[in-house]
């Protein structure tokens, strides 16, 4: 297999970034459970099989994609042979000292190859070269395989916000303090 070339993204990529499958595939999903009474509130996920294998779509459409990239930050994009196989979105205005990953894509067949986290790695440098603390990743709850590659990268659960994405779908977020 050629070598991955990560490259700025421009205009020019839009096109082959937006017919990326941006949709997954998981037997695991996590269920949030709460337990709330006068005096405490607690919250705790728990990772739970499905009866068959959910097919989810992305949470975000075409326009609402486009209008979140012409507002990032950066935006990288992962090549092979010239062809974009995955993507990752960067926001750094958002919060204060933080890098805010709000999208990142992988085409289906090259996904669980390395390249959501040399795509991470690079978000990571890139951090780190701008004297930002932290890297946050947004991702719905519903969204396994993310929940997956962040932990395996070594970030950690610090949040979640119900009917965080534009399809209503909540969102787990995940950090890693780089200072």
């Amino acid at each position: 297999m050629a070598k991955l070339k990560v490259l700025k993204a421009t205009q020019d990529h839009f096109e082959e970034m937006t017919s990326i499958d941006h949709s997954i595939t998981s037997i695991y999903a996590y269920r949030l459970q709460t337990d709330l009474d006068v005096q405490n509130s607690t919250f705790s996920f728990q990772r739970v099989k499905l009866p068959r294998e959910a097919h989810l779509s992305y949470m975000r459409d075409k326009d609402s994609l486009l209008k979140s990239w012409d507002e990032a930050s950066l935006i990288y994009v992962g090549e092979l042979d010239e062809v974009v196989v995955g993507y990752v979105v960067i926001d750094s205005k958002t919060l204060p000292n933080t890098a805010r990953v709000s999208d990142l894509a992988v085409i289906p067949e090259l996904r669980q190859k390395g390249i959501g986290r040399t795509l991470l790695a690079v978000v990571e440098n890139w951090t780190m070269e701008n004297n930002l603390e932290r890297v946050l990743i947004e991702t719905p709850m519903r969204n396994y395989p993310m929940v997956e590659l962040a932990l395996h990268c070594g970030y950690e659960l610090c949040g979640f916000l119900d009917q965080y994405f534009p399809n209503g779908d909540p969102a787990l977020f995940y950090q890693k303090r780089l200072s």
